[in-house]
């Protein structure tokens, strides 16, 4: 039984690695809801410890119970865990046969159910290929629709990309100016200082 559940564990441990590399946006946006599910599962319980306690308390006594009464340690927990008293069913009797009223009951409900559920199924293939045909359109549309915003895109990245260079070449030239201006001022102060 150890084995089995150490198996399981591994499995799933393993197929959550797979699934985490073959698709980790989506394997991190799953981790990230369940995350957020348990921390609102344990504000619930920090908010409202008792029925927690309560719970565990009454389990830790059933088991407690069971196993005062003889029973071993697992059978103590499989009782407290399910509480269900399993009755078998008495066999039944290979000589008793059922009565035919019953049995063709049964076997019109089961040809009347069989026949609806072909019918809703016919029904819905029928409706298939006109919506596999919708839906290919209107994936054709967004790609479309995506191409276009993509070369958009480029566009303006060229565009924000020409509108700096010249925001710098302006820049540039004003500090030159600036930086000239300053000088000529200069100069002409020493000439005035001069005559």
């Amino acid at each position: 039984m150890k084995r089995i559940a150490m198996a399981t564990v591994l499995l799933a441990a393993s197929a959550a690695g797979v699934g985490y590399a073959a698709y980790p946006d989506e394997s991190t946006l799953y981790l990230g809801v369940a995350a957020k599910a348990g921390l609102r599962v344990w504000d619930n319980v920090e908010a409202n410890p008792v029925p927690v306690f309560l719970a565990l308390g009454t389990f830790l006594l059933t088991v407690l119970y069971h196993k005062a009464r003889g029973k071993s340690l697992r059978e103590s927990v499989e009782v407290a865990a399910t509480r269900v008293t399993v009755v078998s069913s008495p066999a039944r009797d290979p000589s008793e046969e059922e009565n035919p009223v019953v049995r063709r009951a049964k076997a019109r409900t089961t040809r009347t159910q069989l026949t609806s559920d072909l019918i809703g199924l016919q029904n819905r293939y029928r409706k298939l290929p006109e919506e596999i045909q919708r839906l290919e359109k209107e994936v054709c549309y967004t790609e479309q629709a995506l191409d276009e915003a993509e070369a958009k895109l480029t566009d303006k990245q060229r565009a924000h990309e020409v509108a700096v260079t010249k925001l710098e070449a302006v820049r540039r030239e004003k500090a030159e100016s600036d930086a000239e201006m300053a000088a000529i001022e200069f100069e002409l102060k020493k000439l005035a200082d001069v005559a």
